[in-house]
């Protein structure tokens, strides 16, 4: 029985990645902290599904999942590490423990759950890692969520190697910005250097980036990214140098009063 386990999965992109992966998989295991809303996604697709209601920020919420797995031993075909969150803001705007959470979830997280969950994954199987389209250049007053999902691009190339020994590859997701809950959160609170609403649109649909994604993965890609102006964004990133796009993305971003 193929098993697909999704962190984040309670909205947004991961709901989104649970509904493509239907036809792929016999049953889901989703990793959030709202039960509620993760039941209903799983009587939405009408499979099988477990729920591991869990703060992947805390060392308990992860070794929730490493239990389940050492109980369940199951067979894992997909593993989609699609939690995460981003707060805009200069360092001095920021609250230091949401500084620290952004990295344990974003980053730490993703790497345990990967880590722990490789073994019991089967041959053909597919990791897909959450990154950003943020994740290619340094992006100031974005700083903390745009590192960590740089990580999270390395670590994936990197990890592709490394992990050809048990047939499995793995895919980093770098979309622009997406309709979803994110960009509400992550822009909602005042008196912070942020960019404005009209500069992050037109927003993608969250259903045709996923979508796009699953093929990619399938593929055997090792990075998936969106739409056109995220690719030509992605070839700037790498011809003009860090400066120039940096002063270009300060010009787009004030303070929210």
């Amino acid at each position: 029985m193929s098993v697909a386990i999704i962190t984040g999965a309670s909205s947004g992109i991961g709901a989104e990645f649970a509904r493509e992966l239907a036809p792929f998989v016999d049953e889901f295991w989703f990793v959030a902290r709202r039960r509620e809303r993760m039941e209903e996604l799983g009587e939405e697709i009408g499979k099988k599904y477990k729920v591991i209601c869990a703060d992947l920020c805390e060392k308990s919420g992860i070794e929730e999942i490493r239990k389940a797995l050492a109980e369940e031993k199951p067979s894992v075909k997909y593993l989609v590490n699609a939690a995460g969150f981003g707060d805009f803001g200069a360092f001095d705007e920021i609250e230091e423990y949401k500084v620290e959470r952004m990295i344990d979830l974003n980053s730490k997280a993703l790497v345990l759950i990967t880590h722990m969950t490789v073994p019991y994954m089967e041959r053909g199987g597919r990791i897909i890692e959450l990154g950003s389209g943020s994740c290619f250049t340094p992006l100031p007053y974005f700083n903390t969520y745009a590192s960590s999902k740089a990580f999270v691009l390395h670590y994936t190339k990197g990890l592709k190697h490394e992990i050809k020994k048990y047939g499995v590859s793995a895919t980093c997701f770098c979309p622009g910005w997406v309709e979803t809950e994110f960009l509400g959160k992550a822009t909602a609170k005042e008196g912070v250097t942020q960019p404005s609403e009209s500069t992050m649109k037109p927003l993608l649909n969250c259903k045709k980036v996923v979508r796009g994604c699953v093929k990619a993965a399938n593929k055997g890609k090792v990075m998936y990214v969106t739409n056109w102006y995220t690719k030509l964004q992605h070839l700037l990133f790498k011809l003009v140098p860090d400066c120039l796009l940096t002063k270009t993305w300060i010009s787009m971003v004030k303070k929210k009063k």
